[in-house]
């Protein structure tokens, strides 16, 4: 009997020093998800990297070799390659939203030197709006009986 008094007084001799500092920890851990996140995405490209880049001397390869692979090349073969730099801010229990955005465009000519260089900014960039609406389908509203017998009448017809 004498031991089991003894045991919860070890006990708690060897966890009463250790509360403040698992409560300190819990409090530290969950107060620590509650910061704003800052992330980047894409290339960084700054003024001395495309000062090294010569507009009728540059080339395709040359592009390659400072800034790499590029984000996305130009639709239909219209000779431009983007780089696209992004630095966006995630607040605390918030959604995403883009600080800065940079899109440098390359236009090359058919012998693939540069012939132009284009900044765009997340200013000279067009507004899309989202609508947070369903586009109506054929079939949205039937219940599943009313689909069995939709497919049989289709099949019917064919």
């Amino acid at each position: 009997m004498a031991s089991d008094s003894r045991l919860p007084s070890r006990l708690r001799q060897f966890v009463m020093p250790l509360w403040a500092p698992i409560i300190a920890g819990v409090i530290f851990v969950s107060l620590a998800g509650c910061e704003s996140k800052t992330m980047t995405h894409g290339h960084s490209i700054d003024e001395a990297m495309l000062d090294e880049i010569r507009i009728g001397q540059s080339t395709r390869i040359d592009l390659l070799a400072s800034f790499g692979k590029p984000s996305f090349n130009g639709a239909f073969n219209s000779g431009k390659i983007y780089y696209v730099s992004q630095y966006m801010i995630e607040p605390a229990g918030g959604k995403k939203q883009t600080e800065t955005r940079q899109i440098v465009a390359f236009t090359l000519n058919g012998d693939d030197i540069v012939t132009a260089i284009d900044l765009i900014d997340e200013t000279s960039g067009k507004n899309v709006v989202y609508l947070d609406e369903k586009t109506p389908t054929p079939g949205d509203n039937f219940g599943a009986i009313d689909q069995v017998f939709s497919n049989l009448k289709r099949r019917r017809n064919d």
